[in-house]
């Protein structure tokens, strides 16, 4: 994988990392509405950067609009998630898991395939990403029903990030794909928990709308740079790479929500320098 794909996706890790510990919130704060304020963010984001970059191709159009509808059912997913269990137990089980299961997506939908080297990286990756979520889990940080959510925002992860590439591919224009997907995931999303908890929502936006644009700006940078890179290198190895924002996650949880890096927690980060490191090498 080119040095400078690897330097920006893992720009990107950082990006998301950051606007989902923004949407965990704070102690107290309601998790699906911090999602929702974040998506009305992004889709202001969104109207300008179209303005800016233009439509995408016709051919893509199909991909955005089922990402659009799938991007809806993570942004649910991932606040009942975060009601229901330690940011640092359920972030590392969902972007753990999905890049094996989107590397294993990618070979059956679209015929990718990748050589030994680059698939040992994505294992340690996801290994090491596993691995730092482990000692969150151990003492008691994800239950059965966090778990459940979880698994089921995996499977969401997997399609979408398998149609986005796609999709991104097709369009010429990945700046502008994204901007139109997260444009139509916005609408869908915030008119449909306004009609459900309008109270709710109203004092959300009232209250955090600076932290909604800048997490929507965190949002659109952070998943349009992984977007540009899936027409660079192989869906599942940018998907696996991504995923180091586990690693910047756990930094956030250490430094800002005073969670202890544990012994298990460096091995787990070696283990991600190992799969960086095939990754560029290979």
């Amino acid at each position: 994988m080119p040095t400078d794909v690897i330097l920006v996706v893992l720009a990107a890790a950082v990006l998301h990392a950051s606007w989902n510990a923004m949407a965990k919130g704070q102690q107290g704060s309601d998790p699906l509405i911090t999602a929702t304020v974040i998506a009305l963010g992004a889709t202001v984001v969104c109207v300008v950067m179209l303005v800016g970059l233009g439509m995408p191709a016709a051919e893509s159009l199909p991909y955005v609009i089922a990402s659009g509808i799938i991007h809806v059912a993570y942004l649910l997913l991932l606040g009942f998630s975060y009601r229901l269990a330690d940011y640092s137990a359920v972030y590392p089980l969902m972007r753990g898991t999905a890049p094996l299961l989107t590397t294993a997506a990618s070979f059956v939908f679209v015929g990718e395939t990748i050589g030994t080297g680059p698939l040992a990286g994505i294992v340690l990756l996801s290994a090491g990403v596993l691995g730092l979520g482990l000692h969150s889990i151990l003492r008691g940080g994800l239950n059965g029903a966090g778990l459940a959510v979880a698994a089921a925002n995996i499977a969401v992860i997997v399609a979408y990030t398998v149609i986005d590439g796609i999709g991104a591919r097709l369009s010429g224009n990945p700046g502008g794909y994204v901007a139109l997907m997260m444009l139509l995931t916005g609408i869908l999303h915030v008119s449909g928990m306004a009609y459900w908890r309008p109270q709710a929502v109203w004092d959300g936006v009232t209250r955090q709308w600076k932290m909604g644009l800048l997490g929507g700006a965190m949002v659109m940078a952070s998943y349009g740079v992984v977007l540009w890179a899936m027409t660079k290198a192989p869906i599942g190895a940018v998907a696996a790479l991504r995923e180091t924002s586990v690693l910047f996650g756990a930094a956030i949880a250490t430094l800002i929500m005073g969670e202890r890096f544990s012994f298990a927690r460096i091995i787990a980060t070696i283990a991600i320098f190992g799969g960086l490191a095939c990754l560029r090498l290979t």
